[in-house]
């Protein structure tokens, strides 16, 4: 900012002279200034505004709308110890009789406390082969979604066989403190159970070392099963087939065209990659790569010597060959370490390159023979290539070879095992303790029902089975809940009531005519209690009769005053003892006010008959029914005034887009005055300046005159 100092030749108060001189165009600055705080507190109550009114849309009255709102039932249980109930609105009102006579149980296994061979405490870390006494085994494990095999390996360890126990599908840990496995199924109910069966002698033997051999049902059920198949049955064949997965010409000729699409794809971006000298074609430049890349650090030769450890001695790789490095100190006092570092980096470079170029042509030479080649270049499956369908006849042979290499010792395991388990007391085993999976099973009327788990959904009725019942029976009572009815009533009403009361206020507000925004020079000169009240009644009236408020507003009022036929008979709010003070008696702004007959909470009606209550008791349908088309209608009919248009947003009561624009346009208004201000300014300032100095030169003039004639 310019700091003028004027006035001091004339003695005039330049700056008042000028502040006076373009006082009209600093008036309509302000104008314009105060023109758009208005605008932007308009924006904000209409933001408020909109947002009640939208809260009131998308809630209260969008579930009001629906009959299942209204259609609350209760159900209440005899004895709460046996079961919990609810009920929904589908739910038969009377009485029902209920008896639990089983609960639902996970299959769930404790292992026994295991220890290492040589005594020691067990750990994740520890060796399977460290517990067991052998380096292999087999055991498979049995869930609702299938059977999958674990092959205990030598260097297998707790914490990986605990985590193949859980990609078979069970739940798994092994607790270091107490040296026990515990083994869950995924979810309670008897078809969810699982088994841990052996499939061989090491597998047997590793189950019982582990703990997690048990006499039970289950498990017994599984190795019965097993050593009743017979080789060439549809028992065995069935197995067979559950035991390995089918590879097929399709998935095996997509598989083909899709390394070889890959490859290719690899091979055209580096036959476009611009970084090598294109004078070459791919397959010329790489070999000349092959050719010149290994003579590369031939020139540091004389750098180069045999690494060593700490200790003195030569550091050989993996093959036994002497691994050697650089000496970079002594290259750099030669002044060729930079040379080396660039020979190096090329070096890395063209091995890099040479290795998509040879990996990527090895994929397309393996895979040739088995696609058929498109016009475009590119590989397309082909299910009927010969070399696709001898693969596939080869992989299954080879796959059932193997399954039914493991099933044949899977049933010569059961045998065993069944035997065993039949002669083996309780008593004689690793001390695991197993519970097998049950289902859950009731009686509701006569009639039973099972499930996996302890909730059932029946005829609109959620059981929750919490203990068994014996010979003890329970009564579920339902009936409508005339309670929930009404509250559902009275929440929308008073949702709309605070809604209808709010737009009132700000329809009805009182006029502020002759108030506007402050500038800051008016505030300076009042208190800052002056200012809040000055700008509150601005505020309060900015939607004062306000057209599109006063639509929504009857909108609201002529819906609330609607009448709907149910069944051949017109009712209204009166109708259910719902209705306005009336214009007289109502406090100043709730003239739409709904007040409830009866309502507790409702000092204006509290001691009138309860007229709604009675309805939902006696005839819950019809109250039902008119409520729904009421909050519909009105549903409807808000929802037409917030359609987005070319001024207004979706949802929108108010032209939000439209207000916007006027902002913005305010802020190309005010700047333009600014400067027109400014420009004015220093208009009036160069005048008096010029006007200064003729005066400084006249001053100077006279006073040589009266030096000479003096």
């Amino acid at each position: 900012m310019a700091i003028r100092l004027s006035g001091m030749v004339s003695g005039m108060d330049t700056e008042s002279l000028v502040s006076a001189l373009v006082s009209s165009y600093k008036l309509k600055k302000d104008n314009l200034v105060k023109a758009q705080t208005k605008l932007s507190w308009k924006q904000e109550k209409w933001k408020t505004m909109n947002t009640s009114i939208y809260g009131f849309y998308s809630g209260k009255l969008s579930s009001a709308r629906f009959s299942t709102s209204y259609n609350l039932k209760t159900s209440t249980v005899s004895n709460d110890k046996y079961a919990k109930v609810s009920a929904s609105s589908s739910a038969v009102s009377g009485t029902q009789r209920l008896k639990v006579n089983h609960l639902a149980a996970t299959g769930y296994l404790t292992g026994g406390k295991i220890t290492a061979t040589d005594k020691s405490k067990v750990t994740g870390s520890t060796k399977l082969s460290d517990i067991i006494g052998t380096k292999d085994g087999s055991i498979s494990v049995k869930t609702s979604s299938g059977i999958k095999s674990i092959d205990i390996t030598e260097d297998m360890n707790v914490s990986q066989f605990t985590a193949k126990l859980k990609e078979a599908g069970l739940n798994a840990n092994f607790d270091d403190n107490n040296g026990r496995f515990f083994i869950s199924a995924k979810e309670s109910g008897k078809n969810n159970d699982f088994s841990l069966t052996a499939n061989d002698a090491n597998g047997l033997n590793a189950l019982k070392a582990l703990g997690i051999y048990t006499v039970n049902d289950t498990d017994k059920a599984e190795y019965t099963r097993l050593a009743a198949l017979t080789e060439g049955t549809d028992a065995y064949n069935t197995e067979l087939e559950s035991m390995y997965t089918k590879a097929t010409a399709k998935d095996t000729a997509k598989n083909y065209a899709d390394k070889y699409n890959a490859a290719k794809d690899k091979l055209d971006a580096l036959a476009a990659d611009d970084t090598w000298d294109h004078s070459y074609t791919l397959d010329e430049y790489v070999a000349k790569l092959k050719t010149e890349t290994p003579d590369l650090l031939n020139a540091y030769d004389k750098y180069k010597k045999e690494k060593v450890d700490s200790e003195g001695n030569t550091v050989k790789d993996s093959d036994g060959n002497v691994v050697y490095e650089y000496d970079t100190e002594a290259m750099e006092k030669d002044g060729v370490k930079e040379e080396y570092e660039a020979a190096v980096k090329k070096k890395a470079s063209n091995e890099s390159l040479i290795k998509v170029y040879d990996d990527n042509s090895k994929v397309i030479e393996d895979t040739k023979d088995y696609v058929t080649i498109g016009d475009d270049g590119k590989a397309v499956a082909n299910e009927t290539n010969e070399k696709v369908v001898q693969e596939v006849s080869d992989t299954n042979a080879d796959r059932q070879a193997k399954a039914k290499a493991l099933l044949d010792s899977k049933i010569a395991m059961a045998k065993t095992a069944a035997n065993d388990i039949d002669n083996t007391a309780s008593s004689d085993t690793t001390k695991a303790v197993r519970i097998t999976g049950q289902d859950s099973e009731i009686v509701l009327n006569g009639a039973t029902f099972t499930n996996n788990t302890n909730n059932y959904s029946i005829n609109g009725l959620t059981i929750q089975a919490l203990n068994v019942t014996g010979t003890d029976e329970v009564t579920i009572t339902t009936d409508t809940d005339v309670d929930g009815i009404y509250d559902m009533i009275k929440g929308f009403l008073k949702d709309y009531n605070d809604l209808v009361k709010s737009v009132d206020v700000a329809y009805n507000a009182a006029s502020s005519k002759g108030y506007e925004p402050l500038t800051s020079d008016e505030k300076d000169a009042m208190s800052d209690d002056e200012v809040k009240k000055w700008e509150e009644k601005i505020k309060d009236s900015l939607l004062r009769k306000d057209s599109t408020l006063g639509s929504v507003l009857d909108t609201m009022k002529n819906d609330m005053a609607r009448s709907f036929k149910v069944g051949d008979k017109s009712y209204s709010l009166s109708s259910f003892g719902i209705a306005t003070l009336g214009y007289f008696n109502s406090p100043e702004n709730e003239t739409g006010v709904y007040h409830i007959d009866g309502n507790k909470d409702d000092t204006y009606t509290s001691a009138n008959t309860d007229k709604l209550k009675s309805m939902i008791a006696s005839d819950p349908d019809t109250v039902i029914t008119f409520f729904s088309q009421l909050a519909s209608q009105l549903y409807k009919d808000l929802g037409s005034k917030m359609t987005a248009s070319s001024t207004s947003s979706a949802y929108t009561i108010y032209n939000d887009k439209q207000m916007n624009t006027q902002y913005s346009e305010y802020n190309t208004k005010i700047s333009e005055a600014e400067d027109k201000v400014t420009t004015w300014e220093d208009y009036y300032y160069s005048k008096f300046s010029a006007m200064e100095s003729a005066l400084a030169k006249m001053n100077a003039q006279s006073s040589s005159l009266t030096g000479l004639f003096s």
